[in-house]
């Protein structure tokens, strides 16, 4: 900008004090890291603007004024990440992080350092972030490429040098130039290759499960995550004392189960539509949990403490200490593209699928994280999978549905060997060749109690 447009856009109106000529607003003109800036007084009065300068300057005489960043003559990336921990963690909305996200981001700052510490922002570059991928690659666990790792913690440097930004400690962030992406998608293998193939599958794998009063809890979770499509997150909300819109209420009607979605998607539909499989699980759930855990308001409460719900991570670790038995790699999240796959076998789109589960993309997502769908599929010419299994259900078995007692897992049968499961090693079934439906993303009404199709019923 040029001095006299430079004049007209600013007038100096007082020592120290300007007006912008578009807004009337009075502004102070700050040296800020070696640097001469405007900052707003806040106002288009004069003698409030010198009220407000003088108040401004007695602060940064004293060190005290709190909006104040004093910015080193080489500012470090080790400083940058720093700021971001001193402040919170905070997110794009100037929020402090929670929960889960906020233990990542404090575990990928505690390593980002152990490498940046000491690399000033101006070397920043795609050639530093290669030899930071090298040198991070040595650390990780054996039998992972840790390709997608240092993404994840590429993208929390980012964040911190995001809010150094509003700080003011650095003018831009070198990573939205120079960020690259180290895992490729060819690598990436969808969720559906970790489900069950199909409801007997999904009842064999919970009767390993209910062999053990330590983990015949899992099995319920197990069971009713593939019915719903639910997180483990949003699962474990689940309560058995929930008042009217409380994640475990049914609808009079017994048609609607109220959830808690996470990733704040809560707007985007907080029910779960009550099928037969669905139903039929449930009604048996309560009769074990009467019976189990009469005194436990969770749905999934932990056996060695009933009044606590089951660890986050404890239906993931079952799966995985049970992997060679069952032949292959089952996981939480399996159970969700199960659920997806069920539906899409009766035909239902994409776009309604998306609703069910809570997701905002209006089907986008389905596609990358579950795969395609087969174009006779949404034509309503699928296999029609069952929620239930042809045989006895895996509760049956051991828990009878004829008003009987509950049969526990006795000490010699504990102490026996697991239960041999059948046709577990069996590769999942491949599908036809991905054809994502092309229905535009729009708006999805809620699901309605009337049945989507004959093999869809409610």
């Amino acid at each position: 900008m040029n001095e006299t447009n430079k004049s007209k856009t600013w007038q100096r109106v007082a020592d120290g004090i300007w007006r912008r000529e578009n807004s009337g607003t009075l502004f102070e003109r700050p040296k800020i890291a070696n640097r001469w800036t405007f900052r707003s007084l806040n106002t288009k009065s004069i003698k409030q603007a010198k009220d407000e300068l003088a108040r401004r300057v007695t602060k940064r005489l004293t060190g005290s004024e709190p909006t104040a960043v004093v910015k080193p003559a080489v500012v470090t990336t080790g400083q940058v990440i720093r700021c971001y921990e001193h402040d919170g963690y905070s997110d794009r909305h100037r929020e402090k992080r929670t929960g889960r996200t906020l233990t990542k981001e404090k575990k990928n700052c505690e390593t980002l350092l152990k490498f940046w510490q000491h690399i000033p922002v101006d070397a920043v570059t795609l050639a530093a972030c290669d030899r930071y991928h090298e040198w991070r690659k040595k650390n990780i666990m054996k039998g992972y490429s840790g390709n997608r790792t240092v993404d994840m913690e590429l993208t929390t440097l980012s964040n911190a040098f995001l809010w150094s930004c509003r700080k003011e400690l650095v003018r831009s962030n070198p990573m939205s130039v120079y960020r690259p992406r180290y895992c490729s998608d060819k690598n990436i293998r969808h969720c559906r290759e970790f489900m069950p193939n199909d409801a007997d599958e999904l009842h064999r794998i919970a009767e390993l499960m209910f062999a053990s009063l330590r983990s015949d809890t899992l099995g319920w979770q197990l069971l009713i995550e593939a019915a719903t499509g639910l997180r483990t997150v949003e699962a474990l909300k689940l309560r058995t004392d929930a008042k009217p819109y409380q994640p475990g209420w049914i609808t009079p009607d017994g048609k609607s189960l109220y959830v808690w979605r996470a990733k704040n998607q809560q707007a985007v539909n907080p029910f779960v539509l009550i099928h037969e499989g669905l139903a039929a699980i449930l009604k048996a759930h309560r009769q074990w949990k009467d019976e189990r855990f009469p005194g436990s308001p969770w749905f999934f409460p932990s056996y060695k403490n009933p009044e606590n719900c089951l660890d986050i991570c404890a239906l993931g670790q079952a799966l995985r200490q049970r992997r060679e038995i069952l032949g292959r790699k089952i996981t939480s999240h399996g159970l969700r593209a199960f659920y997806v796959t069920n539906r899409r076998s009766h035909g239902i789109p994409d776009v309604q699928i998306a609703w069910e589960i809570g997701h905002t993309s209006g089907g986008q997502t389905l596609a990358a994280v579950y795969g395609g769908a087969p174009p006779h599929w949404l034509a309503g010419d699928g296999p029609k999978m069952a929620w239930l299994p042809t045989g006895q259900p895996a509760w049956e078995k051991r828990w009878p549905q004829d008003g009987g007692k509950i049969n526990l897992p006795t000490e010699t049968e504990l102490k026996s060997a697991l239960p041999v499961v059948p046709l577990l090693l069996a590769s999942p079934a491949a599908l036809p060749h991905p054809v994502q439906n092309t229905v535009a993303a729009g708006a999805c009404p809620h699901p309605t109690p009337t049945p989507c199709n004959e093999f869809c019923p409610v």
